[in-house]
């Protein structure tokens, strides 16, 4: 089959033989006091030095095509939190895939700018036939019949988006705690930012991709200031050591990484830079591995 080249709202790639798409949702406005562990100053003189003109956040998602599966990994906002995303699904039709094509969407949290394309504008199902795929602890903390976010403050206000959202999928979800999730795909756990934050590792061949959630919200900010959390943090101590953790793992390795709030097209590699770390992008038009001298 002929598949639609590269356009703004989508970039393929592949990792081995397994097809990946970032599926660009659009941006979301943010306020700069979102930011914790760093003053609003401090985050702000970054934004300013970067020359961005306000304070928002790119919003990504990915498809992944293996073994004649098809994969999507989040779901955006959907049209409910901001003009300027819900994207996702136009986008993913210029790519070539419809939500009929998608036998399973996997979450790497459940935070209502992830699970919100899940219900079009006159709130019918959007996958009625997909399998919903999370890990055990994130069900519990926001499902279970006695829901710990229920109980936090910071946290309570997102609680009944999210019951909203995905009860109505309820008898779609399965649910994994370690292990293979579909082929070439393992569940990553990398709590903090929600208790079942999980990361998705794509191998195949000798190539690997880490689609790292939400380890970064604003990447000209938390590379240079990793201990820099936000509001949305349901434990802002333990996302800040998740985070330091896995960039240290990416900058040893070389790890590349995708993030759905990175830059599109979301790839980066991750360099050490002194007690902190930078961004080294993957150009447009490259493949983002090296080809194989052997």
């Amino acid at each position: 089959m002929q598949t639609p080249p590269n356009a703004p709202g989508f970039y393929r790639f592949m990792v081995g033989d397994i097809e990946m798409i970032c599926i660009n949702d659009g941006t979301l406005s943010s306020d700069i006091n979102a930011v914790k562990g760093v003053s609003a100053e401090q985050a702000q003189a970054l934004f300013d030095e970067s020359f961005f003109p306000e304070v928002r956040c790119t919003t990504n998602n990915f498809i992944i095509r293996s073994q004649g599966r098809t994969a999507l990994v989040d779901t955006g906002a959907g049209p409910f939190i901001d003009d300027t995303a819900g994207k996702m699904l136009e986008n993913a039709a210029a790519s070539g895939i419809s939500p009929a094509d998608i036998d399973t969407v996997l979450f790497t949290h459940i935070h209502p700018d992830h699970i919100s394309g899940l219900m079009d504008a006159n709130w019918n199902k959007v996958f009625p036939h997909a399998v919903v795929k999370m890990h055990r602890a994130e069900f519990e903390f926001w499902l279970s019949d006695d829901p710990q976010s229920q109980k936090i403050a910071h946290v309570k206000h997102e609680a009944d988006n999210v019951i909203r959202f995905l009860t109505p999928y309820l008898d779609q979800i399965e649910l994994f705690e370690s292990g293979e999730v579909m082929p070439g795909v393992t569940a990553v756990p990398l709590p903090g930012h929600t208790p079942g934050h999980t990361g998705y590792l794509i191998a195949s061949q000798v190539e690997e991709l880490l689609i790292w959630g939400d380890i970064v919200h604003w990447p000209v900010v938390q590379f240079a200031m990793p201990d820099a959390s936000m509001i949305y943090d349901v434990d802002p101590v333990q996302a800040t050591a998740t985070r330091r953790a896995i960039m240290n793992k990416a900058a040893s390795n070389g790890l590349l990484v995708a993030g759905m709030h990175l830059f599109f097209p979301g790839l980066t590699r991750v360099r050490r830079q002194g007690d902190a770390f930078a961004m080294a992008p993957v150009p447009w038009g490259h493949a983002p591995f090296a080809e194989s001298t052997e």
